[in-house]
């Protein structure tokens, strides 16, 4: 009977929301042979989201800058792939990430444990985001971080003088390279570091995906297990 195996399949398959941070930051690339952080992650998403639904799991999707931009409840019925995809066109490019109340939404939309994947360059205050990941886990969801970077965030440029531009806030200073790149790079590690015990702490796995590696890196934090999805 059809109608039984839909609803078995109901019952007992995988529910995860993907939670795609598309604000102002999420849209620089450090060089333009690189995606952006944005279509990096766009595309990583709809790789998680192929995975996911070829296992016949139910996936959805939350687009977020300062509020929620859209979202796709989870399906697993053909067509949901093209759905979500199509949902990446819309618009974004707000000037703040409010993770917290992202992560909030997606999770309204699993009812029964499931996962939650959550994919920003996480230019934001942990605390928020963290309590949001904690609530998550105590409801029995996996809740995975990835952290999308670019290397130029990571290594910072080599070139002379220069005028560095905050893309959500517009703030610009003056400088020079040399006179902070052992500063900047000291910050950029104690940053990752926060996060990374932040969200440990919360419960969450968390995990650095850089748009110059390949995405099957950042896939391998998520695979099939007998047919289910399952965080490693």
């Amino acid at each position: 009977d059809r109608w039984v195996v839909k609803q078995f399949e109901e019952e007992t398959n995988a529910r995860a929301m993907l939670v795609l941070d598309v604000s102002a930051s999420m849209q620089w690339t450090g060089d333009p042979s690189r995606l952006s952080k944005l279509a990096y992650a766009e595309r990583l998403a709809s790789a998680m989201a192929l995975l996911l639904l070829r296992q016949r799991d139910a996936v959805g999707l939350v687009r977020f800058d300062a509020g929620l931009r859209d979202v796709v409840p989870p399906r697993s019925q053909r067509g949901q792939w093209r759905r979500l995809v199509a949902a990446f066109g819309e618009p974004g490019g707000g000037t703040a990430s409010n993770v917290g109340d992202a992560l909030a939404a997606a999770g309204k939309l699993v009812r029964r444990p499931g996962f939650v994947v959550l994919l920003s360059d996480l230019l934001t205050d942990p605390a928020p985001a963290a309590d949001a990941a904690r609530t998550l886990r105590a409801r029995g969801h996996e809740v995975l971080v990835l952290h999308v970077m670019d290397p130029a965030e990571r290594d910072f440029p080599e070139s002379g003088e220069a005028r560095y531009r905050d893309p959500e806030s517009g703030h610009e200073v003056p400088a020079s390279p040399g006179d902070v790149r052992t500063t900047y790079r000291t910050t950029v590690q104690e940053a990752l570091a926060d996060w990374k015990a932040a969200l440990g702490r919360a419960g969450a796995r968390y995990a650095l995906a850089y748009t110059d590696e390949p995405f099957g890196r950042a896939l391998r934090h998520l695979v099939g297990v007998n047919g289910r999805g399952a965080m490693v």
